[in-house]
């Protein structure tokens, strides 16, 4: 999981079945150049698009018994915060692990790793 992707990741039959979510933000650089917005518009518009973000994760999350969040991010941790203290995660093990940045092999080995 990073600022801009979240890679959600099933290991199903020691097989790892993954799809993407995008966190869509507005193109910033055209924003400057207008001015169309003020500091505190863009922020609160940032904020919007992050929570959208993070439910849209959540709401995948929550179909699991079991969850590891990881990577370099700190996206990460934010979302990992916001589902310790949503009591309709209670059920759900989450883990949250700082790791390096991984090629799509290494996350592989860790996920399997990780299951096993």
């Amino acid at each position: 999981m990073d600022c801009s992707n979240a890679y959600l990741m099933e290991l199903i039959d020691k097989k790892i079945v993954s799809r993407n979510i995008e966190f869509e933000s507005r193109n910033e650089s055209a924003e400057v150049s207008t001015n169309k917005y003020s500091d505190s518009t863009f922020n609160d518009e940032k904020q919007q698009l992050q929570a959208a973000y993070y439910l849209e994760i959540s709401e995948i999350i929550r179909n699991y018994n079991q969850v590891v969040l990881f990577g370099p991010a700190q996206i990460k941790n934010q979302l990992y915060n916001l589902l310790e203290f949503d009591h309709n995660f209670d059920h759900i093990k989450i883990k949250n692990i700082n790791t390096d940045e991984m090629t799509e092999n290494q996350i592989h080995t860790f996920l399997k790793e990780y299951y096993n």
